[in-house]
């Protein structure tokens, strides 16, 4: 038995139903399962903070209202007030809520069409997306996103794109790849214009979302998707900023 019904799923609005809490209960169910999990394999993922908002129709990968149903995880609460009033928002965590579109994320989405587990950096996210950048100036870290890019299975799709639905410009691993269609996909990034995402998409009868199933897929990807969430994110240990304000403006960025 499928975890999510595709009649439910195909269901799906944006506004409150017996649909979307019979999903919204499913989805806690699995977060309860996986969280465990994370917290075992030392993975810095959190949930939001708020229980009623564990679980959202709000998706990172869209600026507009989602026919999504969704769970997050991203940096911890003190990380995200640090990073968010480096951003200029001063009264983050005083009077105005975290933002988690300002974050790289990994979510757990369900759509009409998908069931995706994907990381996802917004425009908003523009501080981790210039530190992406400016670590990348650097020969060994290029290196070593290659390494973890190759590290994907082939399913794996990435692009540029906003929207909770899978594009047609959407690229494969082995695309990336292949002779300099890394170097030419990364000189096309332009921060807090693009999004950014790599994830796995499912169709709802997928096997791997199977009752019995789910869960351990579902950490599976998480797990093969925390090492490039943790190249990516900005911290006093990985903090790349500078060599993205040094970098030449107006010359390729050269990845291989």
């Amino acid at each position: 038995m499928f975890y999510f019904s595709t009649e439910t799923a195909k269901s799906l609005p944006v506004q409150p139903t017996a649909d979307v809490q019979t999903v919204t209960t499913k989805f806690m169910d699995l977060h309860s399962a996986l969280l465990p999990r994370v917290r075992n394999h030392n993975l810095d993922l959190h949930p939001r903070w708020q229980k009623t908002s564990v679980v959202t129709s709000h998706s990172v990968a869209t600026l507009d209202q989602s026919d999504s149903v969704v769970l997050t995880y991203f940096r911890s609460h003190e990380q995200a007030v640090m990073v968010e009033r480096m951003m200029g928002k001063e009264d983050v965590g005083i009077r105005q809520e975290i933002d988690t579109y300002c974050h790289p994320v990994i979510e757990l989405r369900l759509t009409p069409e998908h069931f995706v587990i994907e990381l996802v950096l917004s425009p908003r996210a523009w501080l981790d997306q210039q530190n992406l950048i400016g670590k990348l100036e650097l020969p060994q870290h290029r290196a070593a996103f290659r390494n973890l890019l190759r590290g994907l299975s082939s399913d794996y799709r990435l692009g540029f794109w906003g929207g909770t639905h899978l594009s047609d410009m959407h690229l494969t691993v082995q695309h990336l790849l292949h002779g300099r269609v890394l170097d030419e996909w990364m000189n096309t990034f332009s921060d807090g214009q693009d999004w950014l995402r790599i994830g796995k998409w499912y169709s709802h009868e997928d096997p791997e979302l199977d009752d019995t199933r789910i869960l351990q897929e579902a950490f599976n990807v998480v797990h093969a998707l925390h090492p490039v969430y943790s190249f990516i994110l900005w911290s006093s240990n990985n903090n790349f900023r500078s060599f993205y304000e040094k970098r030449p403006r107006f010359t390729p960025r050269i990845y291989s």
